[in-house]
């Protein structure tokens, strides 16, 4: 396909390049030859035939950057097929999906022969020396979230000079969804077993954590997600290919192009189409140990790579350490947290913690609420909820004038930027929720008490551990694993306890003096935990 692209050239654009083929100007040296009959000046010859004999040369020296310097981004499928053979399939797994506070566990890559991995605190920076060797790398989402993420993890990192997201080539031709949707749309015929199918990125981070804390298993089933997504892509990128020839054929509806592009393919319906997918046997994937106590990870009985466990670091949140500090300060370790619904028709979560005892249950009312926040006189209120208006708002009416200051705050903006996802506080489902807040404020303010905003969602993303949508039992399990002893008084926990019981941890951070302020005077502050949040970068969305 690219000796029958033009756009390239300067001055030829996407209509200009399909008029010349429907002229039956198909190739470069179509071109060349044709130039001064249609009536071009020899300047505009001389850059034509300059700009020809540049991609000849940079083609038959197999230098990509002259292609990706000239040719449009979302064109760089059109080289494809001759830089094939030297293109990389990655994909990368994180700790979270921001790219502010997560980081890299693993990288993991197909050329369409080798499977390779960089993994965290290991060899991740020995990808920065194998990603050079590609002139291609196909991603999906990578542009806002693989390629920012490795940038920030390995400055170093020479990124090859042609990348093609196929979220976006996909795009382009109609298709769109999740990776694993796309699969089973485009009828990929590599299919992922259940366990692996019902994985995405934030569970991958699930079982990021559960290796970290000693789980082999959970690393197997990790690098068998990531092989099927490295793996696939490389199908997918062969149909999208296809499917571009065939709509440029469709569009041109010229016998002699369709030969010539049918020409340079081979037998498009049958050889090339075949050879589209890697040849893979379903990949077994198993860890075991070495003599020397290093962890092996084995693709098909190949080794895969070599670790050392005892080097990688992990998030550990010690009550004890919390609540030493808080003493330090001199305060009382007692925080409440309460996870509030928008209306006392539904369970609000509520959750005493004391020393290292937290005392969950699930209450309706606000005379609940108060009586049962004001009986253990806490230090720290904490409220899973907007607590204030953005500036300029003096109440939720959408019909006052005060709606032309909009509907966010700044504190909801920021972690939007740190890949956090949050919802504003006055949109239209948060309005009862934000009010019902700020009346509770008040009041235990009116009472001397000290109360804060928290957000259980981002402090969860900030801690490493999973919200509750994502494992509620995960959760559970990382709270009680910071010793915290809990009791409730349902036999299972429920969401809106656990939740309850993240904000009263956030009011331990407040406490101790661990945690960011964000917002600003007029609008009041939220508070997150400041675990890990020296760590400032480039800001972008989740995969």
């Amino acid at each position: 396909m690219i000796k029958s692209t033009f756009i390239f050239i300067p001055g030829i654009g996407k209509k200009t390049e399909e008029k010349l083929w429907k002229q039956g100007i198909l190739t470069w040296e179509d071109l060349k030859e044709r130039a001064h009959i249609i009536g071009l000046s020899k300047t505009k010859r001389r850059v034509i035939e300059d700009y020809l004999d540049r991609a000849e040369n940079a083609l038959y020296k197999h230098d990509a950057s002259f292609f990706a310097e000239h040719l449009p981004q979302k064109e760089y499928w059109r080289i494809y097929k001759e830089f094939r053979d030297n293109a990389l399939f990655l994909d990368i797994e994180t700790t979270g999906l921001s790219l502010y506070y997560d980081k890299i566990t693993l990288i993991g890559t197909s050329n369409g022969h080798k499977i390779k991995f960089f993994v965290k605190d290991n060899n991740l920076e020995e990808a920065s020396n194998y990603l050079q060797d590609y002139d291609m790398i196909v991603t999906f989402n990578g542009k806002l979230f693989d390629i920012p993420f490795i940038k920030k993890e390995i400055p170093e990192a020479k990124i090859p000079p042609i990348h093609i997201d196929l979220r976006y080539l996909l795009r382009s031709l109609g298709v769109t969804g999740p990776l694993k949707k796309i699969e089973e749309k485009l009828d990929i015929p590599s299919p992922r077993p259940k366990d692996v199918q019902e994985i995405n990125g934030r569970e991958a981070a699930v079982l990021w954590s559960r290796f970290v804390k000693g789980e082999d298993k959970a690393l197997e089933k990790l690098l068998l997600y990531n092989i099927y997504d490295t793996t696939n892509l490389q199908g997918i990128m062969h149909l999208c290919y296809q499917k571009k020839i065939e709509e440029i054929e469709t569009k041109m509806n010229h016998n002699s192009y369709q030969q010539e592009l049918i020409g340079s393919l081979g037998n498009k319906k049958t050889d090339y189409h075949l050879d589209a997918f890697v040849n893979f046997n379903i990949p077994k994937v198993n860890a075991r140990y070495s003599h020397d106590g290093l962890l092996e990870a084995y693709l098909n009985n190949e080794l895969l790579f070599r670790i050392n466990r005892k080097k990688i670091e992990r998030i550990d949140v010690e009550s004890d350490n919390l609540i030493q500090k808080i003493e330090n300060r001199k305060r009382n370790p007692i925080s409440v947290g309460i996870d509030l619904s928008g209306s006392e028709k539904r369970k609000t979560g509520f959750c005493v913690l004391q020393e290292k005892k937290a005392y969950l249950e699930a209450v309706n009312t606000d005379d609940e609420i108060i009586s049962k926040t004001m009986a253990v006189r806490p230090t720290v209120i904490s409220i899973d909820s907007p607590l204030s208006l953005p500036k300029g708002r003096c109440c939720a009416d959408d019909s006052c004038e005060c709606r032309e200051f909009g509907i966010t705050r700044e504190c909801e903006r920021t972690l939007k930027k740190r890949g956090i996802n949050v919802y504003p506080c006055l949109i239209k489902s948060m309005q009862k929720l934000t009010m019902r807040g700020i009346k509770l404020t008040k009041l235990f303010e009116e009472q001397g008490y000290e109360v804060i905003e928290s957000y259980p969602g981002a402090a969860q993303d900030i801690l490493g551990i999973p919200r509750k949508r994502v494992n509620l039992k995960e959760l559970e399990t990382d709270l009680m694993n910071m010793g915290i002893k809990v009791t409730s008084e349902r036999e299972t926990i429920t969401h809106d306890e656990l939740d309850a019981l993240t904000s009263a941890l956030v009011g331990y951070f407040y406490l101790a003096g661990d945690y960011e302020a964000i917002g600003n005077i007029d609008e009041e502050y939220l508070i997150i935990p400041a675990f890990n949040s020296g760590q400032k970068s480039e800001e972008i969305g989740g995969k």
